[in-house]
């Protein structure tokens, strides 16, 4: 005799959806810590391609001047970035490097509805100063 409410079988189905969506929740997550992970090795890289490119200065800064060798600024920020895998671009602006940067990792979930890369881009700059400019300053009392 067959019971008016049979519900054989629901609990196996109602398992399968629930750990479905919390595998796909649980990769989500995954991708979201790739994309911060390329984020964050775009905005490092950059910095330090900018940080390459400011130490190559040459002696007129003792002058006064921002001497800045461009070619070898450029030259070495491209090096960097290079030698990380990672794609920018390097421009000089006056005495201001900006190095921009272009990083991806690949999805591991995401590709299931066609996302198979995540992109994240990076920015740093830096201003290539003069030394040291006398506007005033603290005066000390001579103790004789």
């Amino acid at each position: 005799m067959r019971r008016p409410h049979d519900q054989t079988g629901s609990f196996t189905l109602i398992f399968a959806v629930v750990t479905i969506a919390l595998l796909a929740m649980a990769g989500l997550v995954h991708d979201g810590r790739r994309q911060l992970t390329a984020q964050q090795r775009a905005d490092a890289v950059a910095a330090e391609a900018a940080r390459a490119a400011g130490q190559e200065i040459d002696g007129s800064t003792l002058i006064g001047s921002p001497g800045l060798d461009r070619a070898r600024a450029v030259a070495a920020a491209r090096d960097h970035l290079a030698a990380a895998g990672i794609s920018g671009t390097v421009t000089l602006d006056g005495s201001t490097i900006v190095v921009r940067t272009d990083a991806t990792e690949p999805a591991a979930i995401l590709p299931l509805v066609g996302i198979t890369t995540l992109e994240a881009t990076g920015e740093a700059s830096i201003e290539i100063v003069t030394g040291l400019s006398h506007t005033g300053g603290v005066s000390v009392p001579n103790s004789s």
